[in-house]
């Protein structure tokens, strides 16, 4: 197994994080640059949200998303936006495509039955690829069948 890390030293601390992959450690580090956020909230947000949804939501504009994350608030989700704009790189996806556009219909969709946000965005995320252009309902089929998984 092969893990990345960061070390964080401080006065009063010598602190380890590890990370399975190389962009949720490049992510991690991003987001300790952006005024108010440490290491523990950074942990946070990455463990609540995908690397790819977190992406999207920055590069969208998606606030609520980032609200969802206990300790990140709407302020703090508008300063992270506001701070990482433009310096992300962007995943393939971020342009409109007929498949992205349905998984905002997903994605809304599994709001209104009651998930939150990060659950419906991480769900959409997980959907098999072989989907393709599925239509929206069989789409929100595999993200409940992905929800209820334990």
């Amino acid at each position: 197994m092969r893990l990345q890390t960061h070390l964080v030293v401080r006065e009063d601390i010598l602190a380890l994080y590890g990370f399975t992959t190389a962009d949720e450690l490049r992510l991690f580090e991003t987001l300790i640059g952006v005024t108010g956020i440490g290491p523990k909230l950074a942990c946070a947000i990455l463990s609540r949200v995908t690397t790819d949804a977190l992406t999207l939501a920055i590069t969208g504009e998606n606030a609520e998303l980032l609200a969802t994350v206990p300790g990140v608030g709407k302020k703090t989700a508008a300063r992270l936006i506001l701070e990482l704009r433009g310096k992300l790189v962007p995943i393939a996806a971020v342009a409109p495509t007929p498949g992205s556009l349905l998984d905002t219909e997903v994605v809304a969709a599994l709001r209104s039955l009651g998930y939150t946000a990060a659950e419906a965005h991480g769900a959409v995320a997980r959907l098999p690829r072989d989907l393709g252009d599925a239509a929206v309902e069989d789409r929100v089929v595999a993200a409940l069948r992905d929800l209820a998984e334990p």
